[in-house]
């Protein structure tokens, strides 16, 4: 998805992504990426039964002033979701995370969420520093954060018996610059 403005006297009909409030009605079209194996097999949860999927959505509804929950909008389509949150704010550290439903995947998307987020962490959260984990297996996910600047820091050996079969934890970090 470019960020670059249409040419002089040319119109385009691209729809945009932006990231919004979740709203109770999204239940549905959460549910459609949050229960596909597929999208959650990197993800330390999922995939969701319906319960779970409900769960999470009555507390993305829930505001609170140290995290941002948002569904991913591709102009009036919800296609994923994106969080960030405080992890140490007297550090003003924080960690972001993305999911896409796979009909979505490879076209630049996860890339965009991702920079609303940083935008999200470093302006309205007052965060210096965010991260972002990855399972090490998670090929398309290492490059969406390099490309948004965001460089390897640890590689954490997990224990594939507690966290879902994930051997090996990447841990990504930018710093507000």
């Amino acid at each position: 998805m470019s960020n670059n403005p249409p040419a002089h006297g040319v119109t385009t009909t691209e729809p945009e992504l932006r990231l919004t409030d979740f709203r109770a009605q999204d239940l549905s079209a959460v549910h459609n990426f949050a229960a596909d194996p597929l999208v959650c097999r990197y993800s330390t949860w999922g995939p969701n039964q319906l319960a779970d999927t409900q769960k999470f959505l009555a507390d993305a509804l829930i505001e609170q002033p140290h995290r941002r929950l948002r569904a991913i909008m591709l102009g009036d389509v919800l296609i994923g979701s994106a969080s960030e949150w405080a992890t140490d704010r007297n550090a003003k550290a924080g960690e972001l995370g993305y999911t896409l439903n796979r009909e979505y995947w490879g076209n630049g998307y996860a890339t965009a969420a991702v920079g609303h987020l940083l935008r999200l962490g470093f302006e309205d959260l007052g965060l210096e520093r965010i991260s972002a984990t990855c399972d090490a297996r998670n090929a398309a996910s290492i490059p969406v954060l390099e490309k948004s600047g965001f460089k390897l820091e640890e590689r954490r050996t997990e224990d594939p018996e507690n966290n879902k079969g994930r051997v090996e934890t990447l841990i990504f970090g930018l710093h507000r610059t």
